[in-house]
């Protein structure tokens, strides 16, 4: 008698224990099984069927004939921990802990080389910062298929990469105007500022918070936007370090402080890239608004909207520290342009506007024509500018930190009465004082340079308690520049050479 030959009943998968699979066309009594018949590994194996006496395969033979059986592969699983990290100065480096089933190669890549790289060893993948460089990635984790489990699904883990940079500049208080450079900008170029609609080039521009200093409209403003940073003012010697993150001994910039307005740490506060014109507002093509007093121009720049406010001292300090970490050259005039100090006549706003490049000064005669600062025009020359916030009596100096609180006493409701003091006698500035309990308060409390050392930017001061302009004007020549400081008239003081500039500071953080 004839018997049909076996073959394989469903199917096996690997579970990690023996199996043996179930046969179609199988009769003991017919037939004898031998081979592999019971095996563990996913895999194909050969069973044997002999018939038994009395009977044959159809094709007349009886010899052992061989079948295959197969178990087939499990699902595979992958699972990683943790799945986000962050790399940063005390952390360059993180581990990715893998647990998967079976013996599949286990492989990583980042979406990201010039932030994240990585590495295997055995279940773990460590993931490397490149160069200190802030940023993101995403870790693409992969096991193959392995002797017994299909390969699973990938998995990722999300990479920040967020490590703090320092740029700083330092002073022995010599008679030069130039700054050591520290830091990490230690090995910068010095930025070459452009003419007119040439080229101009910052190794900075590539650095928050100096590379997000960009134009910006409101309504019928145009403003520039000055990220958050963080800054470190030591003395003796002097220096000056900003961070682009928050990082232990450092302060958030004056600016950006909480300003006990309810509003807490701002990431973002704008100045007006003009002068005010005569609505207050800053527009192109505009002659600054002149002859008006501190508190006119506080109440008019006001009255254009939450948030707008007359630029104060804070604001001030914060243009300082970027300037003087950027340029490491007290003397902005030769760094970047005198500004419109010699034409002896007021010149509109917009004199930039034809620039390509954020900084430097406009085609013409240097002296003649307006300059800009990271899209700020005229920050000095032109018209001086008022300074809200900032209020002496005599040497004595005490500020309002609250726009609330802004006003033309000396001492009134909310203001802090400073440490420091300030010369009492007009000239080039020589050196700073700086408050005890801020150290990035500062304010010339010595004179006696020139206009080639020291800070050749001249301060003025007297009696009695007054306000605070800055800058220079039309006819200043070399007493003007970013330091120029003028504190010697009463807050209603108006005058044809003297105008001011907003800000707006956002209702959130």
């Amino acid at each position: 008698m004839t018997s049909a030959l076996p073959s394989q009943s469903g199917s096996l998968t690997y579970t990690g224990s023996a199996l043996s699979p179930n046969w179609n066309n199988y009769n003991s009594a017919q037939l004898t099984l031998g081979g592999t018949t019971s095996a563990t590994n996913a895999g194909t194996y050969a069973a044997t069927f002999t018939p038994t006496s009395n009977y044959e395969w159809s094709d007349g033979t009886t010899a052992a004939k061989s079948v295959n059986w197969t178990i087939g592969k499990a699902a595979g699983s992958l699972s990683i921990s943790p799945t986000s990290l962050t790399l940063d100065s005390s952390n360059p480096t993180g581990t990715i802990n893998v647990t998967r089933a079976g013996n599949g190669t286990i492989s990583a890549e980042s979406s990201n080389t010039s932030v994240a790289t990585v590495s295997v060893s055995g279940t773990k993948v460590t993931v490397f910062g490149v160069n200190q460089k802030s940023g993101s990635a995403v870790i693409t984790i992969k096991v193959s298929a392995g002797t017994n489990h299909n390969a699973p699904a990938n998995k990722t883990c999300n990479v920040t990469a967020a490590f703090v940079r320092i740029y700083g500049v330092a002073w022995d208080g010599s008679s030069t105007t130039a700054l050591t450079r520290t830091d990490d900008s230690a090995l910068f170029a010095d930025p070459v500022p452009a003419v007119g609609t040439g080229a101009g080039s910052s190794p900075f521009d590539n650095c928050l918070p100096w590379s997000g200093m960009t134009k910006v409209t409101d309504g019928n403003n145009t403003l520039v936007k000055i990220p958050k940073f963080w800054v470190k003012v030591t003395h003796s010697p002097f220096k000056v370090q900003i961070a682009d993150q928050a990082t232990d001994g450092f302060q958030v910039s004056p600016a950006h402080r909480d300003r006990g307005d309810g509003v807490g740490e701002r990431d973002v506060v704008y100045i007006g890239r003009y002068e005010c014109n005569s609505s207050y507002q800053s527009r192109t093509g505009q002659s600054p608004r002149v002859n008006t007093s501190l508190s006119t121009f506080r109440s008019g720049i006001k009255a254009l909207g939450t948030g707008y406010y007359q630029a104060d001292f804070a604001l001030q300090l914060t243009l300082w520290y970027l300037y003087l970490v950027e340029f490491a050259n007290w003397n902005g005039q030769t760094k970047i342009g005198r500004g419109n100090v010699d034409s002896g006549s007021v010149i509109n706003t917009g004199g930039t506007d034809s620039m390509t490049y954020h900084t430097g000064r406009a085609a013409g005669t240097d002296g003649n024509v307006a300059i800009q600062y990271r899209n700020i025009e005229n920050w000095w020359g032109n018209v001086l500018e008022w300074r809200d916030g900032i209020i002496f009596s005599g040497a004595n100096i005490c500020t309002y930190n609250n726009p609330a609180n802004f006003a033309d006493t000396y001492n009134g409701t909310g203001a802090t009465v400073r440490s420091n003091t300030r010369a009492t006698t007009g000239g080039w500035i020589k050196a700073w004082g700086h408050d005890s309990s801020d150290n990035s308060f500062i304010y010339p409390n010595a004179v006696g340079g020139s206009e080639t050392t020291y800070v050749p930017d001249y301060c003025n001061c007297s009696s009695g308690v007054r306000g605070l302009y800055v800058g220079g004007f039309y006819n200043f020549g070399t007493l003007a520049g970013p330091f120029c400081l003028f504190g010697n008239n009463a807050p209603s003081n108006a005058n044809s050479n003297l105008g001011s500039r907003l800000q707006k500071l956002p209702s959130a953080a």
